[in-house]
């Protein structure tokens, strides 16, 4: 495999190429809406992201909603660190060409990332309007927790603008201020379990040696006949490496998010071969915080065993919290997913599926869990004959069936039994490494 230098030093002239002749971005056109609604980006498509066109949810027979858990993931953003250094760390020889991507401004959020969590307030006062009626803010009453990152933090901030718009006295806005509680990043198990897990960043994320077969194998067999195609009909030399391909598409992404164009790098390629590039971080994902690594199946342990303490304190007359707001990363849903046993596909994903197999796949981080994405629990007391007490969740406000329960409406006790000694978990033992 040739040297990372390498790979960027590639990335490098080929930015060079398509940046002074414009006419080799011309093969595909594409809108931006065709784009982000094909769900290739972590870009969740406007008609949902936006929309203020929201029905009151309706309760089971004699049961009342009296608390809410949400995880959500934070707004769309600018990309990280390693990305945006690629062409600071060359020799440029062409001083005309400048990196868009500032390193000052590594995972920043974008202009749409501010306004999307502000949207999800403000569709969560809509969705809930009997639950948030005559609900005044206080810290003991209502919780925000983010995960120690400015891109969490802030769009913590902005849900709350949405959710209690118009009702605090600062400026003519009548802004609430709020207060967001954060773990450091390498204690956080509640909100980036897999960065405070030393055993996951040693075995999982590392030194994984499935993962590294899959996406050899992928690149050999999916991306290099791209590569080859790329080579040929641009006259690159030396011949593009098939591993520099995944990371043009995510500049494809965000040349989107940051400058709304498409007519750049996505140019380059056919729907087809946009969903096979994005079928390589789904491979990536799948084996480093899905059930491609069984690990993931008790790693958000920690999350769940604070949500069960935080019922059964409420319940027990014990705590005043009605609703827990937490923003976090899309790496956090899926391990809190799998963890939880939903959204497993109905057969592993490997670098051998067929692109009409790809089509199929369903639940990645694309797909399911674009930026703002959110993760509702519901929690309701019933007073019918057993007073019992009900979990419903929802992804992106769609119900779905947590498996071993009944219904979507789960009753509490079936709930902690499906998730058994994961409540509770020692989550440092489990995590120790060696």
């Amino acid at each position: 495999m040739r040297s990372f230098y390498h790979i960027l030093h590639s990335v490098f002239i080929f930015a060079l190429l398509i940046s002074y002749n414009p006419a080799l971005c011309k093969r595909y056109k594409y809108t931006v809406e065709e784009l982000i609604d094909a769900h290739l980006f972590w870009l969740e498509p406007a008609k949902t992201a936006f929309s203020l066109d929201i029905e009151p949810i309706s309760y089971p027979d004699k049961c009342e909603l009296k608390q809410l858990h949400l995880n959500t993931r934070h707004g769309s953003r600018l990309p990280i660190p390693d990305d945006i250094s690629y062409y600071y760390t060359l020799i440029i020889k062409r001083k005309k060409y400048k990196n868009p991507f500032l390193l000052r401004n590594n995972f920043q959020l974008v202009e749409r990332g501010e306004l999307e969590p502000y949207f999800d307030g403000l569709q969560s006062r809509k969705r809930y309007a009997k639950f948030w009626k005559g609900v005044r803010y206080s810290p003991e009453v209502i919780k925000f927790q983010s995960s120690a990152t400015s891109r969490t933090g802030a769009s913590s901030m902005a849900f709350s603008e949405g959710l209690f718009n118009g009702e605090g006295p600062l400026d003519i806005c009548k802004s609430k201020p709020v207060y967001v509680w954060s773990l450091p990043t390498e204690q956080d198990y509640i909100l980036q379990p897999h960065y405070a897990c030393a055993r996951w960043n040693q075995t999982v994320a590392n030194n994984n040696t499935v993962l590294n077969e899959q996406l050899y194998s992928y690149g050999n067999k999916t991306l290099k006949p791209i590569a080859d195609r790329l080579s040929k009909e641009y006259n690159i030399k030396p011949h593009l490496d098939p591993n520099l391909l995944p990371y043009m598409f995510t500049y494809c992404q965000f040349y989107v998010v940051r400058f709304n164009r498409t007519d750049t790098w996505c140019s380059l390629f056919s729907p087809k071969e946009l969903l096979l590039l994005r079928y390589y971080w789904d491979l990536g994902s799948y084996y480093t915080l899905q059930y491609g690594d069984p690990f993931n199946q008790r790693l958000g342990c920690g999350y769940y065993t604070q949500l069960v303490n935080g019922v059964e304190d409420y319940l027990n007359g014990n705590s005043f919290m009605i609703a827990d707001i937490k923003n976090s990363h899309g790496f956090t849903l899926l391990i809190l997913f799998t963890t939880l046993g939903v959204f497993k596909e109905k057969e592993p994903l490997t670098a051998d599926f067929t692109y009409e197999q790809i089509k199929k796949v369903r639940f990645t981080e694309y797909v399911s869990v674009p930026w703002s994405s959110t993760f509702y629990l519901e929690i309701y007391t019933c007073s019918d004959d057993h007073n019992k007490v009900l979990i419903r969740a929802l992804l992106n406000f769609k119900p779905f069936l947590i498996p071993g329960c009944k219904s979507e409406y789960c009753e509490w006790e079936t709930f902690k039994k499906i998730l058994g000694d994961k409540i509770g978990c020692d989550f440092k033992k489990m995590c120790a490494f060696p």
